[in-house]
């Protein structure tokens, strides 16, 4: 079976009649390719010529009469010409091939060295570079728009969180002093409804440092403040103070560690809160949310079991993406969907690790490893419970 020819169309500006005939001749030589080659005698009309798109590639000679090429390949350029342009020359001394290269030339070939095959590799090769690397000008320039948009939206979040603090701030002290206005005034009603909206500050507190967080860590801008902490403390601290938001909930701890870790303390206490609390809200119907210890040569590991509705296997993968919301369960709890984010964000800050299990109708339960502190990671492992 034959092999179909492609089509290139060659502009050649050349002063000289009897080189473009030779110049056709030459390409019509070349098998599997066909050429068509568009001729233009005067710099002038070239150039002209140059700004239609109906050609691949140009071929300028370096002497047009009185003109040079060398001018011709400067205002191209200057103009916008994007297309591969070889200079050509019946001269080949002095350095002419390089004033080519630097006014704007792919390629430089002297007249007598064109034969079919070697113009037609280097019309190839020169069309080829020139889309790689207008391919590559294209990423790049997508690659700094993107940059700057999000350089934009980074600094648009942060500014609108800041701002958002100081009467969020003022609001929670507002609530909090007329909860106990009403508390010495007797007012039951008006200290039920001050509990609640202090509540309800709390939770948009917690959303506006979701965003921060979320902002900090994309911006690479998240610091982490490491010492040795013992993890169990830890633990117990973040459980108890979780167990005074919910009276539904008893929360329950199996195992011990006796370890120390080295981190952001109160980073890794918001990994805690973060799976606690999202136990709590999507369990809702449960009465019991279990927290697992264990250690081992080199890490600790946390496991935070509900006995809720589970996640479908499908979207298990992608519940640590940002925003995402479990499909079927986004009336259950309200939220961001950026806790589960920030949380595998910060372990893995941590050189640990974060997974989830689950099983529809059986509960879920997020686990993650922490190393030890360089100290205890020689020590023998304790057993669970211990």
């Amino acid at each position: 079976m034959a092999t179909k020819a492609s089509h290139t169309t060659v502009l050649l500006i050349e002063d000289d009649e009897e080189d473009y005939i030779l110049l056709q001749r030459l390409l019509a030589k070349v098998p599997h390719q066909r050429y068509k080659v568009l001729w233009e005698q005067r710099p002038e009309h070239g150039l002209a010529h140059m700004q239609r798109d109906d050609h691949d590639i140009c071929l300028v000679d370096y002497r047009l009469g009185a003109a040079s090429g060398i001018d011709v390949l400067k205002e191209a350029r200057k103009q916008g010409y994007t297309r591969p342009i070889i200079m050509l020359t019946g001269a080949s001394e002095g350095n002419i091939d390089i004033q080519a290269l630097h006014a704007g030339a792919d390629d430089y070939i002297t007249k007598d060295q064109l034969q079919g095959e070697l113009l037609h590799r280097l019309i190839r090769y020169a069309i080829e570079r020139k889309k790689a690397e207008q391919e590559r000008d294209r990423l790049l320039r997508e690659q700094i728009i993107r940059d700057e948009r999000e350089a934009r939206r980074t600094e648009f979040i942060s500014m609108v969180v800041h701002e958002l603090k100081t009467p969020i701030t003022s609001l929670k002290g507002y609530s909090q002093l007329l909860g106990r206005r009403c508390e010495r005034m007797g007012d039951a009603q008006g200290m039920q409804l001050a509990t609640r909206m202090d509540q309800q500050v709390n939770r948009l507190t917690g959303l506006i440092d979701d965003l921060l967080d979320i902002n900090r860590m994309e911006g690479n801008r998240l610091r982490l403040r490491e010492s040795d902490f013992a993890f169990d403390d830890l633990v117990e601290e973040v459980m108890a103070d979780i167990q005074l938001t919910t009276e539904q909930h008893t929360l329950v701890k199996e195992g011990q560690t006796h370890a120390t870790i080295r981190g952001d303390r109160e980073r890794i206490g918001q990994v805690l809160t973060n799976l606690l609390t999202n136990a709590i809200k999507y369990a809702p119907a449960s009465d019991r949310i279990v927290v697992r210890l264990a250690r081992d040569e080199q890490s600790v590991t946390a496991s935070v079991q509900d006995f809720g509705p589970g996640i479908p296997a499908e979207q298990q993968e992608r519940v640590f993406e940002p925003f995402y919301r479990i499909q079927g369960q986004e009336t259950i709890a309200s939220g961001l969907g950026l806790g589960l984010t920030i949380a595998a964000n910060l372990v893995a800050r941590h050189q640990g690790k974060i997974w989830v299990e689950s099983e529809e109708g059986a509960g879920t339960t997020f686990s993650f490893t922490l190393p030890l502190a360089p100290r205890q990671a020689d020590q023998p492992a304790l057993e669970v419970g211990r």
